[in-house]
């Protein structure tokens, strides 16, 4: 399979080129939205392909393509820009192809064939023979990929978004009985009528699914219904966070680019949609999730050299999720009397004593404020 590292220092375009490229078939093992770390990260994971942004601040696509080749990294480039006019600079440094934003799915299928003809050994990418993920979404709004295309399911009714999630929540194969169904998602009704708006929802949920051409589907057993996979199961990003934090999984360099896609990702509100009471219970437990990944994030950068700003735009993340977490907000005061001294640091401190006050109606710790003296005498 084809590996492939993603650099462009805005991070929608790394998340929509990323998402394109899993779709076609391609391993994505690294994404950067630092130019300056571009080369070193290629230099470690090795990608078959690296696709460069041309224009970003202080170091260009032109310049790390430059490197690239100085240093024999054995990997093509190609170059994404929303400038035609970088063409020929593009093949001045001997990139395969460069594609223009707003990337098109026939322009990057194009150029990834271009790939495979010069690396055979890749196989097929993309084509009939390969296999595509299906990808979940639950954190921010519930979306699903199909194998068909790029843009997510539109569901004919919000109960079959919420009714997949549920499924897609439940351990692999589970039975789900009717009953559990009837109080997570028709709590009000009677059985009579939520059984009929089960079974319409069940029916809706697999005619979208065929359509998209997906052979996953919810298929009724003696009490209930159980979802039903096809080869590859899908990707979902609440069961990768899961899995990071029950593994133990620790930020290390050769997986970091992951744990920062997978903190920033999974940081949205989870399903965000929905307001059935379900819901609460998978709310605080990968909530409990996120904030253990981001803590030890936050943690491996402070034990190593990262530009603080990065580091406070992390904790202040954190502190969104958790915003009484004095830990937290210790890091936090420590990063902004760096970034701007004793004025900046006490401005927070004191932002934070009259959120607590008239929320809580309690005042900042001991050590919180110990260590605003220390920082500002």
């Amino acid at each position: 399979m084809m590996r492939a590292m993603v650099v462009d220092d805005e991070l929608l375009v790394v998340e929509q080129v990323n998402r394109m490229l899993v779709h076609a078939g391609v391993s994505v093992i690294g994404c950067c939205v630092n130019p300056h770390e571009a080369l070193g990260m290629a230099q470690a994971l090795k990608p078959d392909v690296l696709f460069l942004d041309i224009e970003m601040p202080e170091l260009s696509g032109l310049e790390i393509a430059e490197r690239v080749y100085a240093d024999k990294l054995d990997m093509e480039v190609v170059f994404i820009t929303a400038y035609n006019q970088y063409a020929i600079d593009a093949f001045r440094v001997n990139a395969l192809d460069y594609l223009l934003k707003p990337l098109m799915e026939e322009e990057l299928q194009r150029t990834l064939e271009r790939i495979e003809n010069r690396r055979p050994h890749l196989g097929d990418v993309g084509g009939s023979g390969g296999q595509r993920r299906v990808v979940a979404e639950l954190f921010g709004k519930f979306t699903l990929y199909l194998d068909s295309g790029l843009e997510p399911i539109r569901w004919v009714t919000a109960k079959c978004a919420e009714l997949l999630a549920y499924m897609l929540l439940q351990p692999p194969e589970k039975e789900v009985s009717k009953w559990e169904l009837f109080e997570a998602l028709w709590p009000a009704q009677n059985a009579e009528k939520a059984g009929i708006n089960l079974r319409s929802t069940v029916s809706r949920i697999n005619k979208t699914l065929r359509d998209g051409g997906s052979a996953m589907s919810l298929a009724s057993v003696k009490n209930g219904y159980r979802l039903v996979l096809s080869g590859e199961a899908p990707a979902v990003d609440a069961s990768e966070m899961e899995l990071f934090v029950l593994d133990a999984v620790e930020p290390a360099p050769d997986n970091l680019v992951h744990v920062e896609q997978l903190v920033h990702r999974c940081s949205q509100p989870f399903l965000q949609e929905f307001d059935g009471a379900w819901c609460e219970p998978y709310r605080k437990q990968y909530r409990h999730y996120f904030l253990n990944l981001g803590r030890k994030l936050l943690l491996y950068y402070e034990s190593t050299e990262v530009e603080p700003l990065k580091v406070l735009r992390l904790a202040d993340l954190l502190v969104e999720h958790d915003p009484y977490d004095e830990t937290l907000r210790e890091a936090a005061l420590e990063l902004h009397h760096r970034l701007g001294g004793s004025q900046r640091a006490t401005a927070y401190y004191e932002a934070y004593t009259e959120l607590i006050r008239t929320e809580l109606g309690a005042l900042p710790g001991d050590k919180l404020t110990s260590l605003l003296r220390s920082l500002t005498e």
